[in-house]
């Protein structure tokens, strides 16, 4: 009988002597903070469509493959009225990416946009057709410096 009892005590402490590892001193690691963006630029956006929220985003390979893009950089632009929008510091190339989703679940896109300081920016559409979308990009003298197509789809 005292050798069965050794052998159940023995099969408790092992588990208990040998499971367990010395935790690392310091516990988990903190996460790191997300940076701060910086604000570098202010363009201003026409909305010749519809109502809309508009996101202006640096064009980073991460940023082409995410559908999350955080809180709109103009929120609710209504059709005919134009906002100043604050941007971070272009991405690759010193381009920017165009996102926009309109009141009826409507998506728009443009890359490769070229912004600077004080610029102004308008979707537009030509003679009522969606396959003729633009944003068109002038300068602070009002000289067009780039029109972009723009790809729409129904959500």
């Amino acid at each position: 009988m005292k050798k069965t009892v050794w052998i159940i005590v023995c099969c408790l402490l092992l588990p208990l002597l040998f499971g367990c590892q010395a935790e690392e001193q310091g516990g988990a690691a903190e996460p790191e903070p997300k940076p701060e963006i910086e604000y570098t630029r202010t363009v201003t956006f026409v909305n010749e469509l519809t109502e809309a929220d508009l996101w202006l985003l640096p064009q980073t390979e991460a940023n082409l493959k995410t559908t999350l893009w955080g809180t709109a950089s103009a929120a609710k632009v209504k059709t005919g009225e134009s906002r100043e929008i604050r941007l971070p510091e272009p991405g690759d190339a010193g381009c920017y990416i165009f996102r926009m989703i309109d009141v009826d679940q409507c998506y728009y896109s443009a890359n490769d946009l070229v912004l600077e300081d004080g610029w102004t920016l308008r979707i537009m559409v030509e003679d009522g057709d969606l396959e003729t979308l633009t944003v068109e990009v002038k300068d602070t003298d009002g000289a067009v410096k780039g029109t972009y197509s723009v790809f729409a789809a129904m959500l």
